[in-house]
């Protein structure tokens, strides 16, 4: 580090058997490059969670419990009804809450339309895949669905006569019978005709959705967008509420009735997969997992998706097989095609899926931008070199920096997965590797190539003046390619597997970098001279051409900052000032456009889902594992939804809830209510499964209630109930249908194998362990996530009832086998994806701010290190020895610092550490270097400062891709300040002053820093031009990063100078000389 030149004297000499070995490990990456083409599922975290940890075994242990998928059943304008082709843009607008639809009648709830979504769900129920679907029950009517529900579904059962409204019924809670909540028997003038009948009109869907509405505690509403709303008629014969309340009862009030009918502009289609059998058959929920398919097709330089069409069929081959499984996005995307192919008067859009899909089409789609990025990037780059020939080198030197970067990180991959010690998880970073690689690679090709032709011009000779520029700039670029490997290692110290990944990706790219475009590339121009030179074609390099911008500019803008280093230093302490207030108010975010295209179907139909049906939620879960058989747990998930469903005005309320207003949290006590009421109703099931009636304790020690039926504060009623729930299901009762174990099993799951027999035991006769259960809710705009965390947080508290049978806090995992009568519960955390995803989201922006400060902190010792005094230590200690007051005063302030700034970021314990650790150091390395060293991280930690402020002032918050451009901004940044350092310690060392040398530095490294950051905020602005919000975002950031970037070079670099120069520069930094 200290002498380079040791470096070019060997290589200069073998240029030839460099460019063989170049070659050679070029043909070597090969085999790397293809095992890095393996797609990226954004939606893959790998990070130690407890969360995450609680989704994974729900998605296990509770696989064989459904997966419910959603469609949204937009109407169409009227001016698009009949049209063949179906997009979002034909959706009808949107009015807001309670605005009901004029046109067509009734909305949604059109006959027509309900027609048309009724045979959507029986193509549905036709599918081959339905082999796979699991029931539903109705909780509108009571009647069984078979793997699809849908509106036409309730309005069949329920203009039927048979359904529970409309019947006798149990009611779960009270145990006791109560009459119809309504008929279909009386209909006025109307005739009650069946849903099917051909006489059928809009009026009788007026009177049934009307009924529906009123006697279903708002579940039938639930269905509907939440512009639902009674609207006036008066030539319709159905009177009803006008700006109409629910109250908690589920009783509609209205302060005026008149005529109209119910209507909305949306509704819900829903699917329910048995996951297990699915995944049996040949299918994949992951995309990892899954085979790569390519169902695209291009028009003009816009990708469309065409869903790939996979039978039950060939997934099964493939895995019988052994190749991998079908992919569940290619899938849902399938059936959403075959359901709008089919659409009249509405629009179907699948909720939410196929987000690889989306955003792999966008990916590609970006292609074409490439190329006009590299085009941009070719003419700058030969406006700042003026020579074809040297555009041609950089070209070379970066593409064989990539092929060099994807077979480092491709090999890592294979010898990872051969020796069982993986170190590299691809995410949706790696995307963003290429753009860094070329950034840096630029930026070491123009630094290179500028001194070659600055010596070339000064006289030398091609082998001088690449010796020169491999000494002087290579060892500059050694040192910037070091703090930038140091920075991204500094990933390394965080839990998420994809982040630590990012930092050896990243490491690997920079080193590619370095090799090829900072050593290598005046290699390849020297050659290329010399085979000139033989021909006779060799010119001089001219003095006085313009690089795309005057040197002297750049010598002029560098003397200037310098002399008007204090103006410079108070306008830079008024802007950090005002840029500090902005950066700590920046928040966690997380916005669809901030990540996809806008205009896309995926992004459309999430932002349907939250103005349409913002009062539902994605579903979440609580994971509890434990003694679930202690009737204290079952207490406590009653006592759970009791204060989720006390909310005060204010609180955080981000649980989805019903029309009525009350939180839907679903457990397994509820499911236990719905079998006691079966019991009630018809207990003869239950006696053919060992039950005895006539015993008082049922004939398995269970403790009756007052009705004889299995009490549920008893701990063997609840291994009855539990065993014959999980064997049996529910038999059809009082009004509501039978429902399969399957239902049960969603909210309960047994350690043991159940006897059919005997269901409150074990086939060994021993009482089963019921060791989880999985309690639902629903998250409301889940990716607001301003808005999330304090609603979990809240949700957290109001698990207190949970954390008074446990031994340790909730969220730490204990062992299953240690509940006992007095802690049944071991763990209780909330999960499900959108749970997950805020977690992995906010998790990813904590770390990468956390190594951030730890990049900072790598730098600046390696700088130090770089920087080194040139003597001994042992010189040093004399030194310190012979005058210990200004040694300690030196040290002291050294220690002062690194103390300080480590108590601040770290805590107080680092701040010790560090404060010792900087005394050694400086006994080591010496004072000086570190205060050069902090002179060279200084601009650049103000102007990632300057660049949170630009993000808030941007309207945008810390997410993925913007802390990710902060943690890049360093990396490169830092490059740009290296470079003027230490072309500034050059000048000094040759005895100038250090106003000829800061001029000097303006003028020579002022052009390769000049044109590298021109040539990169170009680039970077062509992919600000993305569709894809991930890029567009990132090339926006990216952009100022670089030019924030070269203000630190060329104008606070050179004003910090100016500072140090207030005093005789020999007696402040001896290194300079």
């Amino acid at each position: 580090m200290r002498d380079f030149s040791n470096v070019a004297d060997f290589l200069v000499p073998r240029r030839r058997q460099t460019h063989i070995v170049v070659f050679m490990m070029s043909l070597l990456m090969l085999p790397g490059i293809s095992a890095t083409f393996s797609p990226i599922d954004i939606e893959s975290y790998d990070l130690e969670s407890p969360e995450l940890e609680a989704n994974d075994i729900l998605l296990e242990e509770f696989s064989a419990a459904g997966g419910i998928e959603a469609f949204g059943i937009y109407l169409r304008d009227p001016s698009y009804f009949g049209q063949p082709d179906s997009d979002v843009s034909m959706i009808a607008g949107y009015n807001g809450k309670g605005s009901g639809v004029s046109n067509p009648q009734g909305g949604i709830l059109n006959l027509s339309v309900l027609r048309e979504i009724d045979s959507k769900a029986q193509h549905l129920r036709e599918h081959e895949i339905s082999q796979f679907y699991l029931p539903f029950v109705s909780q509108i009517t009571g009647a069984p669905v078979v793997g699809v529900y849908d509106l036409a579904t309730d309005f069949r059962s329920f203009m039927s006569g048979q359904s529970s409204l409309t019947s006798p019924r149990i009611d779960p809670d009270t145990l006791q019978m109560t009459p119809p909540s309504t008929n279909w028997t009386d209909c006025g003038d109307l005739q009650c005709l069946t849903f099917d009948h051909e006489n059928l009109t809009q009026a009788h869907i007026d009177l049934a959705a009307h009924r529906l509405s009123n006697h279903s505690s708002g579940a039938f509403l639930r269905l509907l967008s939440n512009d639902r709303a009674f609207i006036p008629d008066p030539t319709s014969e159905t009177i009803g509420p006008y700006g109409h309340e629910l109250l908690e009862d589920g009783t509609i009030v209205s302060d005026e009735w008149g005529p109209g009918r119910w209507s909305a502009s949306s509704a819900w289609l829903l699917i329910n997969f048995e996951r297990e059998r699915i995944e049996e058959a040949g299918w994949s929920y992951s995309w990892l997992d899954s085979e790569s398919e390519f169902g695209y097709y291009w028009e003009g330089v816009t990708l469309h998706t065409d869903p790939v069409h996979n039978s039950v069929e060939e997934c099964g081959e493939r895995l019988s097989e052994g190749d991998k499984p079908c992919a569940m996005e290619w899938l849902y995307l399938a059936l959403e095609e075959d359901l709008r192919s089919t659409d009249e008067m509405v629009v179907t859009l699948m909720l939410a899926e196929g987000v690889n899909v989306e955003i792999n089409r966008e990916l590609l789609s970006s292609i074409y931008l490439v190329g006009i990025m590299a085009l941009v990037v070719t003419l700058l780059l030969w406006l700042s070199l003026r020579r074809v020939s040297d555009v041609a080198i950089v070209a070379v030197g970066l593409t064989l920096s990539l092929m060099w970067m994807q077979g480092f990180i491709g090999w890592a991959i294979i010898l990872g997965q051969k020796i069982g010690f993986e170190v590299i998880f691809r995410s949706q970073f790696s995307n963003l590797l290429p753009i860094l690689v070329l950034a840096l690679g630029i930026d070491d090709s123009l630094h290179a190539l500028h001194r070659y032709k600055e010596e070339r011009r000064n006289g030398a000779s091609p082998e001088e003046a690449s010796h020169i520029s491999v000494t002087r700039v290579g060892r500059a670029i050694m040192l910037t390619s070091t703090t930038t490997i140091v920075a991204f290692l500094a990933n390394l110290t965080s839990d998420i597997a994809a982040l630590r990944s990012f930092g050896i990706e990243a490491g690997f790219g920079v080193l590619s970098a370095f090799i090829l475009t900072g050593i290598w590339v005046p290699l390849v121009r020297h050659d290329i001279d010399e085979w000139m030179d033989s021909k006779g074609r060799l010119e001089d390099e001219r003095d006085g051409i313009i690089h795309m911008v005057p040197k002297e500019w750049l010598a002029n803008l560098a003397t200037t900052s310098a002399r008007r280093a204090p103006f410079i230093t108070v306008l830079t302490v008024l802007i950090t000032a005002m840029a500090v207030p902005m950066m700590l108010s920046l928040k966690g975010d997380f916005q669809v456009e901030d990540f996809i295209e806008t205009e896309s179907d995926l992004a459309a139909g999430i932002y349907l889902v939250n103005d349409r049906f913002s009062d539902e939620g994605e579903p979440g879960f609580i994971l509890v594992e434990g003694d679930m058989a202690d009737p204290k747990v079952i207490a406590a998930f009653g006592e759970l939804r009791q204060n989720v469903n006390s909310r005060e005005p204010g609180e955080p309320d981000q649980i989805s809830r019903l029309p009525t207003g009350e939180v839907e949290l679903i457990a397994i006590d509820s499911v236990l209510m719905l079998a006691k009421a079966a019991m009630a109703w018809d207990i003869q099931p239950f006696e053919q499964a060992g039950w005895e009636s006539n015993s008082e304790d049922g004939g398995m020690g269970c403790d009756k209630d007052i009705l004889g039926l299995p009490s549920l504060g008893d701990r063997d009623c609840l291994l009855f109930l539990y065993g014959y729930m999980l064997t049996r299901g529910i038999p059809e009762s009082g009004g509501y249908p039978s429902m399969p174990p399957s239902i049960a099993a969603e909210y309960i799951q047994v350690a043991d194998e159940i006897d059919y027999d005997s269901p409150w035991l074990t086939i060994s006769g021993e009482p089963p362990s019921y060791i989880r259960a999985a309690i639902r809710f629903g998250i409301s705009s889940p990716e607001q996530f301003a808005l999330v965390e304090p609603a979990l947080k809240q949700l957290q508290g109001d698990m207190a009832p949970l954390q008074e049978l446990a031994r340790d806090p909730l969220r730490e995992r204990g062992d299953i086998d240690l509940a006992d009568s007095e802690y049944p519960i071991t763990w209780a955390i909330p999960s499900g994806e959108p749970v997950v995803r805020f977690v992995a989201a906010d998790s990813m922006q904590d770390e990468m701010q956390g190594t951030l400060l730890l990049g900072v902190a790598f730098c600046t010792l390696t700088l130090w290190w770089g920087f080194r005094e040139e003597t001994s230590a042992r010189h040093r200690w004399r030194e310190t020895v012979s005058n210990p007051r200004a040694s300690a005063r030196r040290i002291g302030a050294v220690a002062a610092l690194t103390g300080v700034a480590a108590y601040l970021f770290l805590g107080p314990t680092y701040g010790v550490m560090m404060a010792t650790l900087s005394i050694i150091l400086s006994l080591l390395w010496g004072t000086a270097p570190f205060f050069i060293a902090t002179v060279t991280t200084g601009p650049i930690l103000i102007v990632i400062i300057w660049l949170y402020a630009m993000v808030s002032l941007a309207g945008y918050g810390l997410n993925m891709v913007t802390v990710a451009i902060a943690s890049m901004s360093l990396g490169v940044g830092i490059d740009y300040v290296i470079h003027f350092i230490e072309r500034y310690r050059e000048e000094r060392e040759n005895g100038s002053t250090p106003d000829v040398s800061i001029a000097a530095v303006g003028g020579a490294s002022g052009l390769a820093l000049f044109g590298s950051a021109i040539s990169d905020m170009a680039g970077f602005m062509v992919i600000n031009q993305s569709k894809m919000g991930f890029f567009s975002t990132f090339g926006l950031f990216c952009a100022i990063m670089i030019g924030l970037s070269l203000l630190a070079s060329m104008v606070l670099t050179p004003a910090v100078l100016g500072l140090l120069h207030r005093k005789p520069l020999s007696q402040s930094t001896p290194e300079f000389h």
